[in-house]
């Protein structure tokens, strides 16, 4: 009971950081193996995987520059296996606000799949509702031909 209240609180305190308009991504990279696979979701059409701390660090980067208002809402967290063991799946369902570089507003939905390895993060997945986020025309950006 206690090590569960004590995940879900480290859980909330990591969102919460994120809620912050210049959160401290080497803060967060902490939380990450060196050699970390993290997928965006692709059902919505930007779906991609960066491997690595380097290349997820520059994604947090990315994404704090193009959403530099965001407000996270935890709604539900989950893991597979006793909270202090080296190895086990953490789930978070969570709710998001975020305004845009142009000062657009979206509302979504997602869920956060994280696979932990020595108390590491060493895959995570996002899974990002459709509803509250733009055209996926929008969404979706050209790939230059070579």
């Amino acid at each position: 009971m206690i090590a569960s209240w004590i995940v879900k609180r480290h859980v909330r305190s990591v969102y919460n950081m994120f809620n912050q308009d210049d959160f401290d991504i080497d803060a967060v990279m902490a939380a990450y193996s060196d050699d970390a696979v993290y997928d965006l979701d692709s059902s919505i059409g930007v779906g991609e995987t960066r491997k690595g701390k380097k290349a997820i660090s520059d994604w947090f980067r990315e994404y704090k520059k193009e959403f530099p208002k965001r407000k996270f809402v935890v709604k539900n967290i989950s893991f597979s296996a006793w909270p202090f063991c080296p190895r086990l799946v953490c789930m978070v369902e969570w709710g998001c606000m975020a305004t845009n570089k142009e000062g657009k507003e979206y509302k979504f939905d997602g869920v956060s799949v994280n696979h932990i390895k020595n108390f590491k993060v060493a895959h995570g997945s996002d899974y990002i509702s459709f509803a509250g986020l733009p055209k996926l025309s929008i969404l979706i950006k050209p790939i230059a031909k070579t």
